[in-house]
């Protein structure tokens, strides 16, 4: 087979995985404490080393020793996930909070501690405050928090300290743990806004650099008009990758039918 083709379609098949990385952004778009992924692409030029990483591996579609080396193959080089501010939307809500900074909730799930950034938060049938799967989420000291307001107004402070009382008296009962991390590499997506530590080494650390903001909830940070343009974009860089392979099967082709003529 001609390499150009293997080019051109492993060119397209880097498109497709691009396509579904802004497909998912675009599915969390209205998804609170949601935060967008991107891809960077490199480079590769033959020979390919036979231990380099499965992705790089993958591209050629021949043995390193097949290919040409005078060509290039493109290679997903790394997926990352953008932490920036999302926009904060009002919902007026007690148990709703936005985390105005870097920084996570910490909370406590079946399968150990995550983090977050969606603070639509609830309580449970026993007045433990939970996120919107059910999750506890934890203090400074890693503990639930039980939030009994008995009929008093719930305060929940820029600093994650939960008041209850009527103005005049109230009463302290809890601070929702903030932590932040040194390295955001070290953490991976989980799904429902969940992320988890992948090095155990990796430490999260208490934090006062982060403001709370009660009553509103933190949306995604993805921008909607700027994946519809790189949608499109990849749309049509799949599209002259698939010219390339019709370009070149033509060739090859009407190269065949002239050999056969000839002869």
């Amino acid at each position: 087979m001609h390499e150009g083709i293997i080019i051109a379609a492993s060119g397209g098949v880097k498109q497709q995985i691009k396509m579904d990385v802004l497909a998912n952004n675009l599915a969390n778009l209205n998804n609170a404490g949601f935060k967008s992924d991107g891809l960077v692409f490199r480079e590769i030029i033959p020979p390919f080393d036979e231990g380099s990483s499965l992705e790089s591996s993958r591209n050629p579609l021949l043995s390193p020793d097949e290919s040409n080396e005078t060509v290039a193959y493109v290679a997903v080089d790394s997926a990352y996930t953008n932490y920036a501010q999302g926009p904060f939307h009002k919902t007026g809500n007690t148990f709703d909070v936005a985390l105005e900074g870097e920084g996570f909730f910490e909370v406590e799930t079946p399968q150990g501690l995550r983090y977050t950034r969606n603070g639509n938060f609830n309580l449970d049938k026993n007045n433990n405050l939970i996120t919107h799967e059910g999750n506890f989420v934890l203090n400074g000291d890693k503990q639930k928090i039980k939030v009994e307001a008995q009929g008093g107004i719930v305060s929940i402070l820029p600093d994650g300290t939960i008041s209850v009382g009527r103005g005049l008296e109230n009463a302290n009962i809890g601070t929702i743990g903030l932590v932040k991390f040194n390295d955001m590499g070290a953490l991976a997506k989980e799904g429902n806004g969940l992320y988890k530590v992948m090095d155990n080494n990796m430490q999260p650390e208490k934090t006062n650099e982060i403001k709370v903001r009660q009553g509103f909830l933190e949306r995604s940070n993805v921008n909607s008009i700027e994946e519809m343009t790189n949608m499109i974009t990849a749309i049509r860089a799949f599209e002259a990758y698939q010219k390339v392979i019709q370009t070149i099967d033509e060739a090859d082709e009407a190269a065949v039918n002239t050999i056969g003529r000839v002869a």
